[in-house]
């Protein structure tokens, strides 16, 4: 496999292998502006992963803070399906003409597993946030049963920790050089990444806390997984 092919599974690894480095791609190079009468309006940066998860994981559980923390999901979910084009596309690559999965590209099959079973939880977590502005606000969501959302949360997080470990046995099915790379990154992003898991587990946690559905709970840390 060619280094660039190499270089390509990686770095699509380790963006699944650490939500945090999925905080945006670099801007293209400046043109030249033209000349204009008005001075340009300021370009507002895109918020970075950190600011993502504050405002998802920090939020208050009034109105606005739901809002705010609805909107940071649907943030983190957009740049998750971008990442999963981006993975389907090099998977689609290394199969054409090909009678057999290489290791590269089943480690591709599940970090897209990985992120799809990561967007639903993040899906229902919404979905458990609405419930909470139907309560304070009946007629600003639309209804939904808590309770069921509760249960399929749990079910959820048990997926995304389950696609995680497998995702970590795929990468020794690896060349040997593209484990080294990749363990090298894992030592790098693994505990960011495990600590997103943890303060998005801590909001899911309020949140049902607010709904009193905390007898219902059976989010398990990571780290006891």
């Amino acid at each position: 496999m060619r280094w660039r092919r190499v270089t390509s599974h990686i770095t699509l690894l380790s963006l699944l292998f650490a939500l945090a480095t999925v905080a945006g791609a670099a801007s293209a190079p400046a043109k030249e502006p033209a000349p204009q009468t008005a001075p340009p309006a300021k370009s507002q940066k895109p918020p970075t992963l950190d600011q993502i998860l504050d405002n998802l994981t920090k939020s208050d559980v009034d109105h606005e803070g739901l809002h705010r923390s609805n909107l940071a999901i649907d943030q983190l979910i957009k740049k998750a399906d971008d990442l999963m084009r981006k993975a389907a596309k090099e998977r689609d690559k290394d199969l054409s003409g090909k009678t057999s999965q290489s290791p590269g590209t089943r480690v591709l099959g599940q970090v897209i597993l990985a992120l799809t079973d990561a967007t639903a939880f993040l899906q229902k977590l919404k979905d458990l946030q609405n419930a909470l502005v139907a309560v304070r606000a009946p007629a600003a969501a639309p209804k939904v049963d808590a309770h069921q959302t509760y249960k399929d949360l749990n079910l959820q997080f048990a997926a995304v920790l389950t696609d995680l470990k497998n995702l970590k046995l795929g990468v020794k099915s690896l060349s040997f050089t593209q484990r080294a790379i990749a363990d090298v990154i894992a030592w790098d992003v693994e505990s960011r990444l495990y600590s997103a898991i943890e303060r998005i587990r801590l909001r899911t946690i309020q949140i049902g806390a607010a709904l009193n559905l905390n007898s219902e709970l059976d989010l398990e840390p990571a780290k006891n997984r």
